[in-house]
């Protein structure tokens, strides 16, 4: 909990200093690509220490259509979980330095190591782009996974360092 009010405190201040920037965000717009990586170890009170890495790669169809690519992958005690997703955005309300959006994925996962287990779901969720230039975001994104089109799985709240190009 501490983490995610720093967090989120954070991302109040950079949203205050990027508005007092006189830019517009570039990003958001028909025919740009975007990349975004982001990187998560947790130390548990009980069970085993992870690393989760998430990536994903956009492009936009129009200024408000997004379809993209996402990878996960997360290790822990010798068995490593990958979900590759396929998906698509929508953004709404757009200011010059914050973009906000709403997603779905079809996501295929798999385990690895001591066990071999495969499952088909999806996942939705909410986030904003806060541009800190032109082309740079900070990403946050909050969301739910379901494994099999049924089974609740997880929520998550995830922030992601995002770059737009053409």
């Amino acid at each position: 909990m501490k983490f995610l009010k720093s967090t989120l405190s954070s991302l109040l201040i950079l949203s205050t200093l990027s508005t007092a920037n006189t830019f517009e965000q570039n990003g958001v717009k028909e025919g740009n690509n975007r990349i975004s990586a982001s990187a998560r170890f947790s130390v548990p009170d009980e069970g085993d220490n992870t690393l989760t890495l998430l990536a994903q790669y956009g492009h936009f169809l129009t200024d408000d259509i997004e379809v993209m690519v996402d990878l996960f992958s997360s290790s822990a005690n010798g068995d490593t979980f990958y979900l590759l997703g396929l998906g698509g955005n929508y953004y709404f309300a757009k200011t010059p330095t914050l973009t906000p959006y709403v997603g779905g994925q079809y996501y295929n996962s798999g385990l690895t190591g001591n066990s071999d287990t495969t499952a088909n779901g999806t996942k939705f969720y909410v986030g904003a782009h806060q541009f800190l230039s032109e082309n740079f975001a900070i990403t946050p994104e909050a969301g739910a996974q379901f494994f099999d089109f049924t089974d609740y799985s997880e929520s998550y709240l995830n922030v992601y360092l995002t770059y737009f190009f053409d």
